[in-house]
């Protein structure tokens, strides 16, 4: 049975929901990030019912619901990898030590100790690559200060140990903490906000602050609002609770299986979309030129996971689990090939949207003057161009070039350890303690 494997090689099966899905949120990315481009250019000007219309949408339904979605899906990939190095590293210590290769059974503790290297393993592995995705985030920040990439890479570096431990007390702990953080946050934001009488689209130009008047002036704004915007973004918002709830799915089989769980997954689906715009109704209000109740601003953002949740189960179900010929078809086989470079299609997304925004009226002179509609639809062209290059790159057998310049940035700055000694392997004649031993017990 030929079945699509990761790009990083054959250790495992490549299932086709969790790529589904991430190539599908992209859609979701592009439709929350266009807002800060027309801000940024002042190119939007909302007014006729379609604009109306589609406030209501995005505010329902993708905002504030879609980077919990990327949250989720990117906590669930970290666990992946990390149970995929675990498994094929505990085997690789253990084809180390003397006479197994030759078929001796390894002691328990032997066992033990080669499970133990590789966690260590695989928490390096994790830190590593998240500090690199901060370098990724940074770079792309000098475009977009909106970036992702380098919150999830301090995400990483920071949980990266309790990640790799599953220590899960511990990740419950801390997603209550951050929590109830981004509740206060939110509401003291909110009450603020309602206090001045502020409408949405007030809001949003006070955000976009003074036009850079220099390319340096724009790139080192950037940069500076994209490093205080990231801390901040993992103490309070939902990344980090979104993050743990997805690596808890990746031991289970609700994602890789779908087809095992459909009921399950509907429930959960419908009930979380429905909390989802359930908790977004007061938001909505404002965003589409009513006033703002302080509650409301929290009350949007929590259950902006409930419908993270849905989205993520229902995508989940039209993905589907393994086909028998490994080979998806259609829509599904698009949003793959996406899924798979999902951050060439994000960091793609950017260059694009700088281009309608920035340099088309820069060359042109043509100040744009768009609806929320019409801005909509430009985010969904762009999304559509990112599925036209990676079915090229799929088409040529290329993974995504920033998963390749990250996948060895990675794997080259990776250093050696010194490893304790390994357990020595003594008769079942009776406990005998050895000098040299490691002990794993705690």
């Amino acid at each position: 049975m030929k079945l699509a494997t990761s790009f990083t090689g054959t250790r495992g099966l490549r299932f086709p929901a969790p790529d589904v899905s991430r190539g599908l949120m992209l859609l979701f990315i592009a439709l929350a990030n266009i807002p800060f481009w027309t801000s940024v250019t002042r190119s939007s000007a909302p007014g006729d019912a379609a604009d109306m219309a589609w406030l209501w949408m995005r505010t329902l339904l993708v905002d504030h619901r879609a980077y919990p979605l990327f949250s989720l899906l990117f906590g669930f990939g970290l666990a992946t990898m990390v149970n995929r190095r675990i498994a094929s590293g505990t085997q690789s210590y253990l084809q180390s030590l003397p006479g197994v290769d030759a078929g001796r059974e390894p002691t328990s503790q032997e066992e033990s100790w080669a499970r133990e290297q590789a966690t260590v393993d695989a928490r390096r592995l994790v830190r590593r690559r998240g500090a690199w995705m901060i370098l990724f985030g940074a770079a792309h920040a000098a475009l977009f200060s909106g970036d992702i990439i380098g919150t999830y890479g301090l995400a990483a570096v920071v949980f990266a140990g309790w990640l790799t431990r599953k220590h899960r007390k511990r990740a419950m702990a801390v997603s209550a903490v951050v929590t109830a953080a981004t509740i206060s946050t939110m509401y003291t934001m909110g009450s603020h906000v309602a206090a001045q009488g502020l409408t949405a689209a007030a809001v949003m130009k006070q955000g976009a602050g003074e036009s850079a008047t220099t390319l340096l002036s724009y790139v080192s704004g950037s940069i500076t609002s994209w490093a205080g915007n990231s801390v901040a973004t993992v103490l309070f918002s939902m990344v980090v609770p979104a993050m743990f709830l997805g690596a808890r799915l990746a031991d289970t089989d609700l994602i890789a299986h779908p087809e095992r769980h459909r009921r399950l997954l509907t429930a959960v689906g419908l009930g979380g979309l429905g909390i989802g715009v359930a908790g977004g109704i007061g938001y909505g209000l404002w965003a589409t030129g009513g006033t703002l109740v302080a509650w409301t601003a929290p009350l949007h953002e929590v259950t902006g996971l409930a419908g993270a949740c849905g989205w993520l189960a229902l995508l989940a179900l039209y993905a589907g689990g393994p086909r028998e010929d490994g080979r998806l078809t259609g829509l599904r086989k698009l949003a793959s090939n996406v899924g798979r470079r999902s951050m060439t299609a994000y960091l793609s997304q950017s260059f694009l949207f700088a281009a309608v925004f920035l340099a088309l009226p820069a060359l042109t002179g043509i100040q744009l003057h768009l609806g929320e509609a019409r801005v909509a639809g430009i985010a969904a062209a762009v999304w559509l161009a990112t599925v036209g290059l990676c079915a090229v790159l799929e088409r040529g057998g290329h993974a995504g070039p920033f998963e390749t310049l990250l996948r060895t940035a990675v794997a080259r700055s990776e250093r050696r350890r010194r490893l304790p000694a390994a357990p020595v392997a003594v008769a079942s004649t009776g406990p005998v303690a050895t000098p040299g031993a490691y002990d794993l017990v705690h």
